[in-house]
């Protein structure tokens, strides 16, 4: 994301928390810095920034209103907020079996912060993500008490040419895979 960001001119700054990440972020892109970083204590001056993206990582973040705070410290007066998190639902959740009809069920409470592990595999690797599963309203809150004002929301789901391309990917036609927002910063 942050080499696109940069190819239609945008002055980017990338941040993770892995070592490893931003050594393969610098690797793949030398002239775009890229630091380790909390995102809860940003190495980044106060209004300096007029966009901020959180791309599927306030999801992985332990203290996420602390971290949305600090989107806000780093936003200039009007600045915006543009994040996609998993959707709360898919995290609460999980599909019975790979069939397209199969049932989507919610163990325990989606309204209980859980920690959880994905673990997929694609091409022979096995991958695991690792997230806090928490309910809209603790993003919401965060954000209010951070001082955003909602702009936009879409609650994503699988396209139809992947649900075309593998049977067992059309049961995410039913139920949201991610939350993309937009927000303003207005205090």
């Amino acid at each position: 994301m942050s080499r696109d960001l940069a190819e239609l001119g945008h002055h980017v700054v990338g941040i993770d928390a892995s070592r490893t990440l931003v050594t393969a972020a610098v690797e793949a892109a030398p002239a775009i810095p890229a630091l380790v970083a909390d995102a809860a204590a940003l190495p980044i001056s106060s209004g300096s920034c007029d966009v901020v993206v959180a791309y599927l990582s306030l999801q992985d973040v332990d203290d996420m209103p602390r971290a949305v705070g600090e989107i806000a410290r780093v936003l200039e007066p009007g600045g915006h907020l543009c994040m996609a998190i998993v959707h709360p639902i898919n995290s609460a959740g999980y599909f019975a079996s790979d069939e397209p009809e199969a049932t989507f069920e919610i163990k325990g409470s989606y309204f209980d912060a859980t920690r959880y592990d994905d673990r997929i595999e694609r091409s022979g690797l096995t991958m695991t993500f690792s997230g806090v599963h928490r309910p809209l309203a603790s993003y919401f809150a965060a954000l209010e008490a951070a001082g955003f004002a909602i702009e936009s929301l879409r609650e994503v789901r699988v396209d139809e040419a992947s649900a075309a391309e593998a049977s067992h990917h059309r049961r995410w036609l039913r139920v949201p895979m991610f939350l993309d927002l937009r927000a303003k910063k207005v205090r």
